[in-house]
Parts: C-alpha cells; sequence; structure tokens
C-alpha cells in the first residue's frame, strides 16, 4: 500500500469515531506517537505504536477500525501473539483466560506505510495505564526501524505485511534494554530529502508530523526524549549521490533538533545496507554534519556506524536487516548510549 492511498483513510477512520461509542484511551498509556482525540481514543500509524495498561479479571477486548491490513503485536504478561486486523470496525478479544492482574501491550507489527488504525476503545475491568518510564528515546529511520521483512527467512523472500515486525526492528530492542518508551518515526522507502520511490513527503517533513498522512504538526514539548537516533540516508543515497541537498538537509534537521531538543543525546548513523562508492558517499556525509555541527558548539552529538555480519539472520526480505542484524544494530547503540549517558541496559543484546 503506497502512502498516498493511506491518506485517503484518514477521514474514514476519523468519522468512525462518531459511532463508536465512548473510547477509553484515558484508561491507557498510549505507546509511541499517535493522534490523541479526548473521548473518541486514538489513531496509530508509526511503527511500534499502541498502548499499555493493566486489568484485572481474565478477559479484555478491544474496538478497532482498519481497512484490513495492519497486524498487531498484544503481549499479555510477557507472552505475545499476533493479531491481524480485519476490515472495518470490529471488536476482538485481545485476552480469555485465567482471571487475576494482567499486563496488556499492544502494538503495531506493520508500518506507517501500511496505513493507520483507530483505537476506538478498550473493555476490561479494573483498567489502569502503567506508569511511564524515566528513560525516553526517539528513532527517525526508514523501514529497518519499522521491521520491514524481519521475520523472513532470507534475502530471497519478498515483502508482506506478515514478515514485517516492529517489534523485532532495533528501536524496539533498544526500547526492551533499556527499560525505555520509545517514539519510532519511519516510513518504509523513506530518506530524508527523496524516498526509494521518489514521490511524496520525505522525512524531512514527516519527523515534524503527528502522523505520517495527515497534516498536523507534533508538539515537540509533549514528548521530550534523552536520546535522539537518526537512521537515514540510504534511500536517499540508492540512486545515486544527492550532493549538498543532502549535506544541507542533514545539518538543518541536527539544528532544529536541537532546538526542540535541548539536551538530548543525538545520534546520527550509517550503515547495513549500500555498498561501495553509494555507502561512502553516505557514510561521509552524515559524519561530516555530525562534524560540522560540534564545530558549532553542539558537543551532545555522535556518530555511530553499523557493521552486521555475514551468516544466518543478516537478511530479511528484500535485503533488508533480517533477526540477528537488528540485534547487532541494537547492541551498536547500546554502547554508545551506554557511553554517553551512563545508561545500563536490564540485559545486553546477543551479538
Amino acid at each position: 500500500m503506497v502512502m498516498k492511498h493511506a491518506s485517503r483513510l484518514v477521514g474514514s477512520l476519523i468519522a468512525a469515531a462518531a459511532f463508536a461509542g465512548a473510547a477509553n484511551a484515558q484508561d491507557v498509556r498510549v505507546l509511541g506517537r499517535n493522534d490523541v482525540v479526548p473521548g473518541a481514543g486514538f489513531t496509530s500509524q508509526w511503527p511500534d505504536s499502541g498502548f499499555e495498561a493493566t486489568f484485572e479479571g481474565k478477559t479484555i477486548k478491544a474496538t478497532i477500525y482498519d481497512w484490513g491490513a495492519n497486524w498487531l503485536n498484544v503481549e499479555i504478561d510477557g507472552v505475545t501473539t499476533t493479531l491481524s486486523l480485519s476490515a472495518g470496525q470490529q471488536t476482538y478479544t485481545l485476552f480469555d483466560g485465567a482471571a487475576g492482574s494482567h499486563t496488556v501491550r499492544v502494538t503495531r507489527r506493520t508500518g506507517a506505510n501500511v496505513g493507520p488504525t483507530r483505537f476506538l476503545s478498550v473493555e476490561a475491568d479494573g483498567l489502569k495505564p502503567t506508569s511511564a518510564p524515566d528513560h525516553r528515546i526517539l528513532v527517525i529511520g526508514d523501514s529497518y526501524a519499522s521491521g520491514y521483512g524481519v521475520e523472513g527467512a532470507n534475502e530471497k523472500c519478498t515483502y508482506s505485511h506478515e514478515t514485517q515486525n516492529a517489534g523485532l526492528a532495533y528501536p524496539a530492542l533498544l526500547g526492551r534494554a533499556f527499560g525505555a518508551d520509545v517514539h519510532v518515526v519511519a516510513t518504509d522507502g523513506g530518506g530524508l530529502t527523496r524516498n526509494y520511490a521518489g514521490d511524496g513527503a520525505a522525512m524531512n517533513t514527516l519527523a515534524w508530523q503527528t502522523l505520517p498522512t495527515g497534516d498536523t504538526a507534533w508538539a515537540a514539548l509533549s514528548y521530550q526524549p534523552q536520546v535522539i537516533v537518526i537512521n537515514l540516508g540510504t534511500n536517499d543515497f540508492d540512486a545515486s549521490d544527492p550532493g549538498e541537498a543532502f549535506d544541507n538537509a542533514y545539518v538543518f534537521l541536527l539544528r532544529r533538533l536541537r532546538v526542540a531538543y535541548p539536551d538530548a543525546l543525538i545520534i546520527g548513523s550509517a550503515g547495513g545496507s549500500l555498498w561501495g562508492k553509494r555507502y561512502t558517499a553516505e557514510k561521509t556525509s552524515i559524519a561530516d554534519a555530525i562534524a560540522f555541527v560540534e564545530k558549532e558548539g553542539d558537543k551532545n552529538v555522535r556518530f555511530v556506524e553499523f557493521k552486521p555480519t555475514a551468516g544466518p539472520g543478516r537478511y530479511g526480505c528484500d535485503y533488508h536487516l533480517g533477526k540477528r542484524a537488528q540485534v547487532q544494530v541494537a547492541a551498536a547503540l547500546e554502547r554508545e548510549i551506554s557511553k554517553s549517558l551512563g545508561w545500563q541496559p536490564r540485559a545486553k543484546s546477543a551479538e
């Protein structure tokens, strides 16, 4: 599904709230960057976004509106199952089991390009939002951040919604390692200044929006990350070196992020996809942009290079990062964050 198709769905999703009855968004903790409407639930589109809550009893249900292609991860007390959404408004039983106190976490497996999902209500006895953790991370990226094809056996398989799993991508792994909240702002095929497909808004625009298919600006003060990871450039450099247009846009992004998030550690990264002259050009442009703003006086920026190793798990579908490569990327970021901020991961990523 292309982004322009997804944009036509936003109106129908919003309209669905009118006949859905009262939503209980206030009783769950919304995860990621979402469009929250007081008294009318919230719309989720970015990878790994969703909600988390505790509840009592043996049953929890959610009423959800979708166009019929998104997949969710439903985690109950640490056990995760997969839910494929049907078209239209449906009520899903997320759990029906032993009575007691439970924790539910529901997040998108599929990426932003698959279109928005509207959570209209969540129903359970004793439903309460979980407490927000102290650590907060923002990732601005592309299909690597959304887990495109990560469930595929190797590079020879073709992407499907079933093979995408943002829960196994490096932002989610990083969040679990540090017990952090993570906002994943990423589109499949997204570049900083030009996308893989060449059409639609690029991430220099989308990174500042509430939803990728909307036009509402994101309120930066509503979420202040201590760490920002930028992993953009693969799609910009895929066809050719974009030259100074990319260099200038990257410096501008770093400056704009610094204004919005004055105390955050900002990590620019590259690696894991392109080869030869294209990768050399990408890596040089990003490293030079980091060095440029350092010379301007910003001492809280870093460059991290990803170097996934060959072998099983290196690739998922369409030569994207496989499960082991995603772990290695997360581990490289863990090391830099621990070194720069002193954060200690709950459990080190196994490489």
